[in-house]
């Protein structure tokens, strides 16, 4: 089968998800390392604190690059498996992102991610791209 439109927008989207959640995770673990590190001189115990939440976001972030960039080759080459990895992936991301939103976050800082994200669950949920992954 032909690779639909519709695919290949989903694993250009995908591979942009995955890239922007890699550099966020890296951030994380770099600029949240660093200000740890700051603030365990003045108080070692917000210091440690500090760093084991920038070490689980900056982990967070690097897991979902890495689910995102695997659904991205897989969409890409039709893999059976990468419609369920996609529908976990990003299912997850958006729930975690309006979670976020709804928390301390800021739907500004968000917005593109729940757009990707939302648009790549509708996609795989039409009919003609279930058909592709080969699950209609």
């Amino acid at each position: 089968m032909d690779r639909p439109l519709g695919v290949i927008a989903l694993a250009i989207l995908s591979l942009v998800s995955g890239a922007w959640s890699l550099l966020k995770g890296l951030a994380w673990l770099g600029i949240g390392g660093a200000a740890a590190g700051v603030v365990a001189g003045m108080h070692p115990v917000a210091g440690v604190l500090l760093g084991g939440v920038a070490l689980f976001f900056g982990l967070l972030a690097l897991v979902s690059a890495l689910s995102s960039l695997i659904f991205s080759w897989g969409a890409w080459n039709l893999r059976p498996w990468a419609h369920s990895l996609g529908m976990a992936t990003h299912g997850t991301i958006l729930v975690w992102s309006l979670l976020a939103v709804l928390g301390p976050g800021l739907l500004l800082h968000r917005w593109g991610t729940i757009l990707i994200s939302g648009v790549i669950l509708y996609y795989l949920t039409r009919p003609e791209i279930k058909r592709a992954f080969g699950k209609a």
